[in-house]
């Protein structure tokens, strides 16, 4: 059986706190399907319409990439063994190229607006617009379309990507995601709506989330804030 394979992307908010950097996290509702009650970063599947709006790009994300798929799965080997009774082949997958960089930075903005209200808008909008703008994405409505009804454009100056996991091949009932990963530093202090897949965010310290969240993170999630806690954050968005 041919395992599906689809596309998406998780967006990482970053602040800086008394020297220290903070990162931005949400909690999934129970009611989900996909990791219901887990601590994950905002993000979400691709749409064919992203791809059409990074069509029209000149440029392409900065690229940091320090989150790589062999060492994601060598680190977190024991890991998998303990939940899943088994250490995944690796796999090997074609690099991304620059237009599946920009198709997948607009995923992850578009899932970060539809999750929390947190718009990268250009320009920026009033406040009723960006919850105008985030239930008319929850109901399907078309981003591109909206994108013209409310003249922006999406502001991808401070996003850069750190690099690309794909979901290991666990068995045949496996739901797998190629999922690129964005650093963005927080905007500004812009008033949170919370989608019904959303049950808390916070704001918090990388090794104080992968002590305090344990259990309730998964793999890659716990992966890449191990990463995080790692580095210093010059080195991240130099």
């Amino acid at each position: 059986m041919t395992i599906s394979l689809g596309r998406a992307s998780a967006v990482i908010l970053y602040r800086i706190v008394d020297g220290k950097y903070r990162v931005f996290m949400t909690k999934r509702s129970l009611a989900v399907i996909s990791f219901p009650g887990f601590w994950v970063f905002p993000g979400g599947k691709e749409n064919v319409e992203d791809c059409v709006i990074a069509d029209s790009w000149a440029q392409t994300p900065r690229l940091n990439l320090f989150i790589h798929q062999q060492e994601f799965q060598n680190t977190m080997a024991p890991d998998f063994l303990k939940l899943m009774g088994l250490v995944p082949s690796l796999e090997t997958h074609v690099p991304f190229g620059p237009h599946d960089w920009n198709c997948l930075m607009i995923t992850a903005l578009r899932e970060l607006w539809e999750e929390t209200g947190i718009a990268y808008s250009l320009p920026a909008l009033p406040q009723e617009e960006r919850y105008q703008v985030q239930q008319a994405l929850l109901t399907g409505e078309s981003l591109l379309q909206l994108m013209t009804q409310y003249h922006f454009g999406l502001n991808w100056a401070d996003i850069r990507a750190i690099g690309r996991i794909t979901t290991p091949n666990l068995g045949e009932h496996t739901r797998r995601f190629d999922t690129a990963f964005f650093m963005v530093p927080q905007q500004d202090s812009q008033t949170m709506h919370l989608s019904p897949e959303v049950a808390e965010t916070q704001w918090i310290d990388p090794q104080q989330a992968l002590d305090h969240y344990g259990a309730a993170l998964p793999i890659p999630t716990r992966y890449i804030l191990m990463q995080l806690q790692q580095k210093f954050l010059g080195e991240i968005v130099s």
